[in-house]
């Protein structure tokens, strides 16, 4: 017990040995890439998530991350909202008292929340550390998506259904970024304003899309919020140049809905350092640094006897992920003439830092490497 240990402390101390921060190039695993930003795959659901700062807090960090799944949500006792009705009080229409009640989150095969506020929508997005996309970045994430048509009902853009379907589930709805339902389906806010519109031109002999932002209206009550693609019951005036300037911020209805986006992601988290092992008992203390630039960290453990890292999964455990603590008890024991072996890395909105790496003549040279943890 002794001696296997002390080896495992001999591993951990490994892990601290240098600082390395890597660029990261992809967005989360709920968004794409579209030009400078990360726009969600998907119209947003939101949900009501009870205890976020406390016992769900967890459960928040992993919406954040985009790896929150709907069991993940149910398990924590969030409820989706905007599915019947306006539901989203206390969060005002005015975007108020709605700091962390409220998240948007990005997820497939969801009926996407509905008769939700500009000011709603752009809380939502903040709580989830995202924002309304411009209206410019949205049009990025639209290219390449199918203009509406007659709407199989199948395959195609929901444009002529009269109620929404799931998110991602019109196959051929998809745009040359991979963002899904940019056409039909909900009408989706984005950030700009603009004076109110009052008048619905189009847009000529280039397209058929809907296009509202002609003549300023002189009722009080503007500015217009955008709101971009149409909806499930825009026929063909639903498309990616779709555009209305006659909404006032403050308005709600069954067809329109939003997704967000967040800035392209900076670089990775750095190498973990200050790994250290001791014993409590007969348990391992694990104890370490925040990485420079995570949110959380995960912890894998393996043993010695599969040795090197990655080469057998069987004998490797992911005993901790998207936790914000730096301090883990480990109570099990290795088999007699065994020993375990730690790796602890940092997470953030871009993705995983590095377990370490393998050094050559003190030179650190191949990242350690396993697919146990998330």
């Amino acid at each position: 017990m002794q001696t296997a240990r002390k080896a495992s402390l001999a591993a951990g101390l490994l892990m601290g040995a240098m600082a390395v921060a890597n660029a990261a190039t992809t967005c989360g695993p709920d968004a794409v890439a579209a030009g400078s930003a990360c726009l969600d795959k998907y119209e947003a659901g939101v949900w009501r998530v009870p205890n976020s700062t406390t016992t769900n807090g967890a459960l928040v960090r992993k919406i954040k991350l985009g790896a929150a799944t709907v069991d993940d949500l149910t398990a924590g006792g969030a409820t989706q909202l905007g599915l019947v009705g306006d539901d989203y009080a206390p969060c005002k229409d005015d975007g108020q008292s709605c700091a962390g009640d409220i998240f948007a989150v990005s997820l497939p095969s969801e009926i996407p929340s509905s008769r939700i506020t500009w000011f709603q929508a752009q809380a939502a997005c903040a709580n989830a550390d995202k924002r309304l996309p411009t209206s410019a970045e949205w049009q990025v994430g639209a290219n390449g998506t199918p203009d509406a048509g007659p709407d199989n009902r199948i395959t195609d853009c929901n444009s002529a259904t009269n109620v929404p379907v799931g998110t991602g589930s019109r196959s051929v709805c998809e745009s040359a970024r991979g963002a899904f339902d940019m056409v039909g389906n909900v009408e989706e806010w984005v950030a700009d304003w603009v004076p109110l519109g009052s008048a619905c031109p189009g847009w000529s002999g280039l397209s058929d899309d809907r296009m509202c932002l002609s003549g300023a209206s002189t009722e009080v009550g503007g500015p217009g919020a955008l709101t971009r693609g149409g909806s499930f019951v825009d026929g063909p005036g639903a498309g990616p140049l779709a555009v209305v300037g006659a909404r006032r911020p403050t308005a709600t209805f069954n067809f329109i809905g939003f997704r967000c986006a967040r800035n392209a992601p900076g670089p990775l988290p750095a190498e973990v350092g200050d790994v250290h092992i001791s014993r409590s008992g007969v348990n391992a203390l694990l104890t370490w640094g925040l990485a420079d630039g995570a949110l959380t960290s995960e912890v894998l453990r393996g043993h010695l006897s599969g040795l090197p890292v990655g080469s057998h999964s069987a004998d490797e455990l992911c005993l901790i992920s998207n936790t914000d603590v730096n301090v883990l008890t480990d109570r099990d024991l290795p088999a007699s003439g065994d020993g375990f072996w730690y790796l602890v890395r940092g997470e953030n909105t871009s993705g995983n830092g590095a377990y370490g790496f393998e050094g050559l003549h003190g030179v650190p040279v191949t990242p350690r490497e396993s697919a146990t943890c998330p």
